[in-house]
């Protein structure tokens, strides 16, 4: 009966450890932009991100001749 206990204790302190230190990271992102440069370069990245995705998607990479284009060499910053 102590065993489960112990156990069912652990586990708990584990969730609330992880909730909480979830909670903690994204409010430490969300304050981290709150100027507009921050804001800008947030917005440049995704919309990268959102070329990168329909550049290389699956159907392009199985089908592609293999040759990564420019933009794949390059590291974007």
């Amino acid at each position: 009966m102590g065993l489960v206990t112990v156990f069912l204790l652990a586990l708990l302190g584990t969730v609330v450890g992880a909730t909480a230190f979830l909670v903690l990271r994204e409010r430490a992102r969300r304050h981290r932009f709150d100027d507009a440069e921050g804001l800008l370069i947030e917005q440049q990245r995704t919309a990268q991100a959102a070329r990168m995705r329909a550049t290389y998607s699956s159907l392009s990479v199985h089908q592609g001749n293999g040759v990564i284009g420019d933009e794949g060499n390059h590291f974007h910053s």
